[in-house]
């Protein structure tokens, strides 16, 4: 059976990721995975296939789906993606040899991997992150380059640097990489390394020890929580008239809720984890 890797990289626009995934295309001699796939989530939320844009949600929905089928693809023979180009190496057939999939996005939430690491777990994946954790003015500066639709407001590119959730120290994490500069002649060997000693891991290795299932379900209630203080914050600001009392808010909330989510850990790790509602209630 195929072996399957899904490996996230995190960053800003403007870090350094597609150029990255580009270069990691022609790496094939170094990497231990015969068929490389690489999914730009840009290609697909920049899509217009009507005259109005579907929701940002929606989108991401759409492109997790098509995540889905191509991990079914590989793994039961089912239909691959038209829409997804997949690099063979030249001594391959059919669907044998491992398999990489870069999954090129920002990654700022953490929730948003999250949902990667559940599909691996489920489908007996390997999951990794690459954090290109290049400084807010070397993307700025390298966004201010790009042309056309391309290029970032350099406004949404500040928000997403103070909402950017890095790797923690959580057990679904812990195959991460975080890189200063996505040039390959400053990280190439220490990134292909990374990605080559992933191949050989379990998902079942990785996360869950002779307590899994316990970690497992503390996990699944703090991306539970995560998601509600989200809501509540953003019901919060909602009620917020002026731009600027929402920036402050935001920024305010946002580390009360990385606070809240800190205190539940630790609570549930000494066993006197309460009611979920009690944590949301907690955020004003």
């Amino acid at each position: 059976m195929a072996h399957i890797c899904l490996l996230a990289l995190i960053g800003l626009p403007g870090a350094g990721k597609s150029t990255l995934c580009g270069w990691l295309l022609g790496q094939q001699a170094a990497l231990r995975s015969r068929h490389l796939v690489h999914l730009c989530y840009d290609d697909f939320l920049n899509a217009r296939p009507t005259s109005s844009e579907l929701p940002y949600k929606e989108q991401r929905a759409l492109i997790f789906s098509l995540l889905r089928q191509i991990v079914s693809a590989i793994r039961e023979g089912a239909a691959w993606p038209g829409q997804v180009r997949r690099t063979t190496a030249g001594n391959s057939n059919g669907s044998d040899g491992d398999y990489l999939i870069l999954c090129d996005d920002n990654f700022y939430y953490r929730s948003m991997r999250y949902k990667l690491h559940q599909l691996c777990r489920d489908a007996g994946c390997v999951f990794g992150q690459i954090h290109v954790d290049s400084s807010l003015d070397s993307c700025l500066q390298a966004n201010a380059r790009r042309r056309g639709n391309d290029r970032v407001p350099d406004a949404v590119i500040r928000e997403m640097h103070e909402r950017m959730e890095a790797p923690g120290s959580e057990a679904w994490e812990s195959n991460s990489l975080t890189v200063a500069s996505a040039d390959p002649e400053v990280a190439g060997s220490m990134i292909l390394n990374f990605i080559n000693s992933l191949n050989a891991k379990l998902v079942s290795e990785q996360s869950l020890p002779a307590t899994g299932q316990d970690q497992q379900q503390e996990q699944s209630l703090a991306h539970g929580l995560d998601l509600l203080l989200r809501g509540r914050i953003k019901t919060l600001l909602n009620g917020m008239p002026q731009p600027a009392d929402k920036r402050t808010a935001s920024a305010r909330l946002n580390e009360e809720r990385k606070r809240i989510l800190t205190r539940f850990r630790i609570d549930a790790g000494a066993g006197r984890q309460a009611d979920l509602k009690y944590y949301v209630h907690l955020l004003n």
